[in-house]
């Protein structure tokens, strides 16, 4: 009986709940859909124009000069002075000293001049003496004429017409002349004078020293100071951006060289002379030379030219200027690889695009090739990208000639 009864309220209990389930599924509010809002990010973008700008590169470089050689002793002797030497020969400024200035012309060195001025009056006296014997030789051929008397003078042999007598004299008097010119102008060269306007680096001999005859000849070490050239190194891609072509002497002088200071103000200018035709092997550069006019210190002109004279050795910051070319100027941010940058089409979708650029300094880049104008470019980074997808535009938007670079 018991077990017919919990049987029972069991059947009544399970009956109670199917039947209040039911009720409260049929009874429960039907959903509303929400609309689902497609959340587009926003993106700056800047409007492709093209424009003209001077292509330019800033590197460092070596001032040397010009034109730099050895003041050699043409005769041999002892030195018996040095500059300076009285105003009659010299400027006030010309000393023979290291660091000392020489005007072209002046007297630096006088080299004892006694065997000249012997070697001198021998090769006068030898010069007269074949005069002599030329001056003797004609008349003796016109005697010779006189003595062949009505016989045909034509028929004489040249021996007897004294014709090689006197050749050989002429050959004689010709030769002790040159020998004389040479003695009148080795005695010149006893005073050894400046070939041009300039500085001396290091002497290599003094008063009371042999120079020549055994002894070695050299007297300084000398530069021009008309002009200085700056070494420097530039890459291909340096090279190609400037529009230097080695070989080709009136382009490299179209690339305009400025010199600056510490306050970047430009202090000398020049342009590029010339490439050295090697390569660094270590560095894998180019190495190429600026000239630059009235660089040093120059004491002749009454105040130097030089606004801040350049010392030999001294390392200077070079800007090299090349000619126009047409680019696009974008800022680094628009770029998604070394090549890559994203385009905005009609319905605002994003577009991977291939460019070429010239040349990148870490805030903005120059696009040769890639872009049009017109075009809207991405400059915002994003961490998620696909191929198409779409975006919205922030505003204002940004012309590329604000562009910085």
């Amino acid at each position: 009986m018991k077990n017919l009864v919990l049987l029972v309220s069991c059947i009544i209990i399970i009956g109670a709940a199917y039947l209040l389930g039911r009720y409260l599924i049929h009874s429960k509010p039907k959903p509303i859909p929400n609309e689902v809002v497609e959340q587009l990010p926003y993106v700056d973008i800047l409007i492709a124009k093209k424009t003209i700008r001077k292509t330019t590169i800033e590197t460092f470089g070596t001032v040397k000069a010009r034109t730099q050689t050895n003041l050699i002793a043409e005769v041999s002797g002892l030195i018996e002075a040095v500059a300076p030497f009285s105003k009659e020969f010299n400027s006030s400024v010309t000393s023979f000293r290291n660091g000392g200035f020489f005007e072209k012309g002046d007297l630096l060195i006088k080299i004892e001049d006694t065997d000249l001025l012997a070697r001198k009056a021998d090769a006068m006296a030898n010069q007269k003496r074949t005069e002599y014997q030329l001056a003797q030789e004609r008349a003796l051929a016109e005697q010779a004429k006189t003595e062949w008397g009505d016989r045909d003078w034509s028929k004489a042999s040249d021996l007897v017409k004294r014709i090689p007598q006197i050749q050989k004299a002429e050959a004689e008097a010709k030769s002790a002349q040159a020998h004389y010119h040479l003695a009148v102008k080795n005695l010149a060269r006893a005073e050894v004078r400046a070939p041009f306007r300039g500085r001396i680096l290091n002497i290599l001999a003094d008063v009371g020293q042999q120079v020549g005859a055994g002894a070695s000849s050299s007297l300084a070490q000398i530069y021009s100071i008309k002009t200085g050239d700056v070494h420097f190194s530039l890459s291909n891609k340096e090279l190609s951006f400037l529009g230097f072509t080695d070989g080709l002497s009136q382009q490299s002088k179209q690339i305009t060289a400025q010199i600056l200071d510490d306050d970047e103000k430009v202090i000398h200018q020049g342009s590029i002379d010339r490439s050295l035709g090697i390569i660094d092997p270590k560095t894998r550069l180019h190495n190429l030379v600026a000239s630059f006019e009235n660089c040093f210190t120059d004491p002749f002109t009454g105040s130097s030219l030089a606004k801040k004279p350049l010392v030999l050795g001294q390392f200077v910051k070079l800007k090299l200027i090349g000619p126009e070319i047409g680019i696009f100027v974008v800022p680094i941010s628009s770029f998604r690889s070394m090549d890559t940058i994203l385009i905005l089409d009609q319905d605002n979708r994003l577009k991977f695009r291939k460019v070429k650029t010239i040349k990148k300094n870490g805030v903005d880049a120059w696009i040769k090739t890639g872009v049009k104008d017109g075009e809207k470019i991405c400059i915002t980074p994003l961490d998620i990208i696909a191929e198409g997808m779409k975006v919205r535009i922030s505003k204002p938007v940004i012309d590329s000639n604000s562009s910085k670079l």
